[in-house]
């Protein structure tokens, strides 16, 4: 797991235009039961339930305890987000099983940074827990990444939490010396300091 971009900040100033959804991306062998598509409406209690679960105290960005109109103002503002200079992308890729009918089972995001130009992101990611463990993410970071050649993308991850350090070792992120950081979560999640690696990609 990895924070995601912090959604509570942005200015929620009304729904952007609706647009039509990404293509489904087949993962590879043997994650082949896996794909990638856009957020829908009939995901927003999927995304309440986990969002209210374990990953509250995990994940510092969403709010909690996260509601209906959250997830709708997600779809609305920030999940179908495009980017020009890289065709067919969005900034959240739902994962979903198809054994499961389609759940979603976690999404990868890939939010631009504030101030740079755009070819510069935010990688952030998180499984259900039931889907955790199997090794899954690695191919969906590469996956995903793959539809960015050139971008330079930022990622983050706890110290002490080796699992999704594995991740972006395992996809090519370099661990950035001296760039270790403190971050204070929310009173509801806990309110703890927690330490914060830093790592870089360049696609």
């Amino acid at each position: 797991m990895i924070n995601i971009s912090k959604m509570e900040n942005m200015p929620k100033d009304g729904p952007r235009s609706p647009l039509e959804p990404i293509p489904e991306t087949a993962l590879p062998l043997p994650f082949d039961d896996y794909f990638l598509s856009s957020l829908k409406p009939s995901d927003f209690p999927r995304l309440v339930e986990l969002y209210n679960s374990d990953l509250a105290f995990i994940l510092l960005s969403p709010p909690y305890p996260y509601t209906f109109d959250d997830a709708q103002w997600f779809n609305d503002n920030r999940a179908h987000t495009r980017f020009p200079s890289y065709p067919e992308t969005q900034e959240a890729w739902v994962i979903r099983s198809k054994p499961h009918n389609g759940i979603l089972v976690g999404i990868c995001g890939t939010h631009p940074v504030p101030g740079q130009s755009g070819h510069h992101f935010k990688l952030g990611y998180f499984l259900a827990p039931e889907f955790r463990g199997k090794g899954i993410m690695p191919t969906v970071v590469t996956e995903v990444l793959k539809k960015f050649p050139g971008a330079i993308f930022d990622a983050e991850a706890e110290v002490a939490n080796l699992g999704s350090q594995k991740v972006l070792e395992k996809c090519g992120f370099q661990y950035i010396e001296g760039g270790n950081f403190e971050e204070t979560w929310p009173v509801s999640k806990g309110g703890e300091v927690r330490q914060i690696l830093k790592f870089v990609k360049q696609c």
